[in-house]
């Protein structure tokens, strides 16, 4: 051994041994995670309200119904994840994942999906399985009239953060998402009642994970603030006797939007005064501290109930929020404008004309107004729901939608559906990509017969770019199984391009089933063989659905309340954190036999539809190959486990590259193709091998005077041991010394790969 390693630096000659007195293999994976990689929600300036993939109920505080990018040919193909700029789509559609046991499910009215991806602290040798690439549902349950706010992960369903709010009222408005304090962390605002106050409550939620799983609790101390109001609540009994009874209130979604453009979001909440029973509105600011008071509040003199608020910008300048009031004991309505920085009231009791009388209305909720586009000019419509159905069960004379200006009172268009009262939001869309909103989708329900509680659905889409109206198709939707408030249509339905004709199509959660309708003429068969009939869901479907890409496979999901549908497909991963491939034993000597172990799982939805082969090579050339005939996917879409196959090696020196190939014939269709390969290299170095390196730089010592100088020991073998360490200085010229310094250690315990320091004076 050339322990000087070529170097001409001392002109002392020393001669030093290392001499082992009594078991170095390295494992070098690919810690790259490119094909993992989540397409990115950043937060820009002005505020951006979708920053987060679907931050709040309805999305955008327009509540317009805007999705993410996707397609029939959109996902990644035979391309990686992180290069996807179109989701794919749901034309199987399965349950892929249902994260509470409870009954009823989610409490809240509308489903929530967060990135938390800068909010993870997560050991090195688990960043996989810590969230990586996922996005996460915000859940609230409740139990024994205590509520829990948890955040759940979007591949698995695993709690990953949990605290416990308290004793509260059910909790139905939806739990919002935005960066608060600027350090690209998203803080969870929650808007609720108690039996004696209106509260907010702000938590900026760190999660913490490592190879043993998720911290999930101990965050009650990441409450950022908490505001308690005794004159509000922002839910109200209902009039509807079979609403009222089972203990369900009419309850308004709260708004983020950015009232006065300054690039940060205020919160809108439409609440009612509990002394006054007025409807009244009110604004704050979101900031790190708590705030001493409300940026504005509007009382609004005439109605009973208030709708969800909404937020348009007039101009560039300004903005406007927007709602509707009912008076349960007559039907009237009335629609209100508010200026968003000033809170002045812009349109004071300007009424709806043509309400009919009715002393049930709202059954469960007051959808609010949605903002749309109909016409060239800049300034924005709005289109208001009036729920009610004069005629009860008999079709006809259904709920009803009209259109507004929202920079004047005039009415633009108005149209019924066939049947059925309207206790959720229509649907505008653009049907050909113009900025124009030209169809207007729509959800009712009523009841089959006076005697009994048994409901039925309705969906259907109008073409609201002829005047008046028209309808272009309109489908029942029949009961299912469940109790008799299952049938209440309370969530909005959503669209999805699935089948790439003329019309996009509807999907509609409805009772306990989830429903899609073909653009084109409201045929489910249509729309795809998975959706010719509705899907089965394991609860009632009353939270607005949210809709991103939960599990890092370039495919979207919809979340509905606790449960996650996805694409029905199988999707073949190596084990995660490279875990792929494994040796043992896994520091072999040369000439020592060593297993190789390839490790996967099916991370999808479906079993495979055919054989699955999968291949181990070893410096590009195969070694093994196995065949697996039934591969189930993994917990918790089904009870697969990790599958597993070997073969023996004999370990020769050098470094040696293996690789896992799943799926070697190309035959099995999957989510993603680009997670099929793991790689790893195995390093074989003899047991006990050590070197010395010298100073890097040549050390002069003046006569008459000495230097300390350190000499690196570093074992290079594959095991650690105890070493001596002895010098020669025979050689030296006359009137030199080499000596070593006080405390140093003859006899180093060497770790393979960590230096240690000798000194000599």
């Amino acid at each position: 051994m050339n322990i000087w390693r070529g170097r001409k630096a001392f002109a002392l000659v020393i001669l030093l041994f290392l001499t082992p007195l009594t078991g170095f293999f390295s494992n070098v994976q690919n810690d790259t995670f490119d094909d993992d990689e989540v397409i990115s929600y950043t937060s820009s300036n002005p505020w951006d309200s979708i920053a987060q993939p679907w931050g709040q109920y309805s999305r955008v505080p327009t509540h317009n119904g805007t999705m993410p990018p996707h397609g029939p040919n959109g996902g990644p193909g035979q391309d990686i994840v992180a290069n996807v700029t179109e989701f794919g789509i749901i034309d199987s559609p399965t349950v892929n994942w249902v994260a509470l046991d409870d009954l009823d499910g989610a409490d809240a009215y509308g489903s929530i999906i967060g990135d938390f991806s800068a909010s993870i602290v997560s050991t090195p040798a688990a960043i996989e399985r810590c969230g990586y690439g996922e996005l996460f549902a915000v859940i609230i349950s409740s139990e024994s009239g205590s509520s829990t706010l948890s955040i759940v992960t979007g591949d698995d369903a695993k709690v990953a953060w949990e605290v416990d709010v308290g004793q509260t009222q059910t909790i139905r408005s939806t739990p919002m998402l935005t960066d608060i304090n600027g350090d690209d962390k998203p803080e969870i605002i929650l808007v609720y009642d108690t039996d004696s106050s209106l509260e907010i409550d702000v938590w900026s939620p760190e999660l913490s994970c490592s190879e043993s799983g998720w911290v999930k609790s101990g965050h009650e101390n990441e409450k950022l603030w908490s505001l308690s109001d005794s004159d509000y609540s922002i839910g109200i009994n209902s009039p509807h006797f079979a609403t009222s009874q089972s203990n369900h209130k009419s309850v308004t979604q709260p708004l983020l939007a950015d009232l006065d453009l300054d690039g940060d979001a205020e919160l809108v909440v439409a609440a009612v005064d509990r002394n006054s029973d007025n409807p009244t509105v009110i604004a704050l600011s979101l900031t790190t501290s708590t705030p001493n008071d409300f940026d504005w509040e509007v009382v609004l003199d005439r109605g009973t109930h208030p709708s969800d608020p909404s937020w348009g910008m007039l101009d560039d300048d300004s903005t406007a929020i927007v709602l509707t009031t009912i008076d349960s004991n007559s039907g009237n309505m009335w629609i209100w404008r508010i200026d968003g920085a000033s809170g002045s009231l812009d349109w004071e009791r300007v009424s709806l004309d043509g309400t009919d009388s009715d002393s049930d209305s709202p059954r469960l909720r007051l959808p609010g107004p949605v903002i749309v586009q109909l016409d060239n000019d800049d300034a924005p419509e709005m289109i208001l729901t009036i729920p009610t159905d004069a005629n009860g069960r008999t079709p006809g004379n259904g709920a009803r939608f009209v259109a507004m200006e929202m920079t004047s009172t005039d009415e633009i268009f108005e149209f019924r559906t066939p049947n059925g009262y309207s206790d959720s939001q229509p649907l505008p869309i653009d049907t050909d990509d113009n900025g124009i909103h030209d169809r207007l989708c729509w959800v009712t329900w009523y009841s089959e017969s006076s005697v009994s509680f048994n409901r039925k659905g309705m969906a259907g889409c109008h073409d609201i770019s002829s005047d008046p109206p028209i309808k272009e198709w309109s489908k029942d939707m029949q009961r299912g199984s469940g109790n008799d408030n299952d049938e209440i249509g309370v969530a909005p339905p959503i669209w999805m391009d699935i089948n790439g004709d003329s019309f996009v199509e509807l999907i509609v959660p409805f009772g306990k089933r989830l429903w899609a309708f073909d653009g084109d003429d409201g045929t489910s068969s249509e729309v795809s063989d998975g959706w010719s009939s509705p899907l089965g869901m394991p609860h009632r479907v009353w939270s607005a659905p949210a809709v991103a890409d939960m599990d890092n496979d370039g495919t979207l999901d919809i979340l509905i309340g606790d449960t996650l549908v996805s694409q029905n497909v199988a999707d073949f991963s190596p084990l995660s954190d490279n875990r792929g491939i494994s040796f043992n034993p896994s520091q072999p000597d040369p000439g020592e036999t060593v297993t190789v172990t390839g490790q996967f799982s099916n991370i999808g939805t479906l079993d495979n539809e055919d054989d699955l082969d999968v291949v181990i090579k070893q410096n590009g050339n195969e070694i093994t190959r196995q065949r697996f005939t039934d591969v189930e996917p993994v917990a918790p879409s089904g009870n697969g486990g990790p599958y597993t196959f070997s073969v023996d090696i004999t370990a020769e020196l050098g470094i040696h590259n293996f690789e896992l190939i799943l799926d070697i014939n190309g035959n099995l269709t999957e989510a993603r193709e680009d997670n099929n390969y793991a790689q790893i290299d195995l390093i074989v170095v003899e047991p006990y091998e050590a070197q010395i390196d010298i100073p890097p730089q040549i050390p002069r010592i003046a006569p008459g005077t000495s230097e300390i100088i350190s000499v690196s020991l570093v074992a290079t073998g594959s095991r650690t041991e105890d070493w001596t360490f002895t010098w020669d200085d025979s050689n030296l010229p006359s009137g030199w010394s080499l000596t070593p310094n006080t405390n140093q250690d003859t006899n180093p315990n060497l770790i393979p790969g960590i230096s240690q320091q000798f000194e000599f004076v």
